[in-house]
């Protein structure tokens, strides 16, 4: 096995069941903001090995240069964010790295006993969540850092270091 790392890790991600009732909670005890929240965010791919269609609202925070996320998943159906049961998982969901290649990330995940979980794309980016059987409760998220996702966080990172309280929840509705 090698260790090679996959890098700093850049993510630490929370299932919620209120995202904005999460985010205003975030500002309270940490300060973290402001928030940029985007509204009805749709992946397709694979959810262990099946077909899957995630529906989701999705808010990002920056402590320092550490990104954020807060999950309110808006599935009915199977989901990375809900038990086999249906119900949301809500806390502690992954960390993530940025990736430039999530295919060889995923094989050097493979290569080290990890399984993939979930894989996803946008118009925007490519996403894929993986599992240990030693950190069940605890998913490794590779995310695509295209030019357009570096953009975005690096006018997010930027809002962050600059905020002094004004505006403290942006909101982007993917809807329509």
């Amino acid at each position: 096995m090698t260790s090679q790392s996959f890098g700093p890790i850049r993510q630490v991600a929370w299932v919620v069941r209120d995202l904005e009732e999460s985010v205003r909670n975030w500002m309270r005890v940490s300060g973290v903001g402001p928030w940029t929240c985007f509204r009805n965010v749709a992946m397709a791919g694979k959810l262990a090995g099946k077909g899957a269609k995630v529906r989701m609202h999705v808010a990002l925070g920056y402590q320092g240069d550490m990104e954020i996320e807060l999950i309110e998943d808006l599935n009915a159906g199977p989901s990375p964010y809900r038990d086999p049961s249906g119900a949301p998982l809500v806390g502690m969901h992954h960390v993530g790295w940025f990736s430039d290649d999530v295919g060889a990330d995923i094989e050097r995940g493979v290569e080290r006993g990890m399984k993939v979980r979930f894989e996803a794309a946008n118009e925007v980016t490519r996403v894929a969540y993986l599992e240990d059987p030693r950190e069940s409760k605890l998913l490794f998220e590779f995310i695509e850092m295209n030019a357009a996702m570096r953009a975005g966080f690096a006018a997010r990172l930027e809002a962050a270091r600059s905020w002094q309280g004004e505006n403290p929840l942006r909101i982007i509705d993917l809807g329509g």
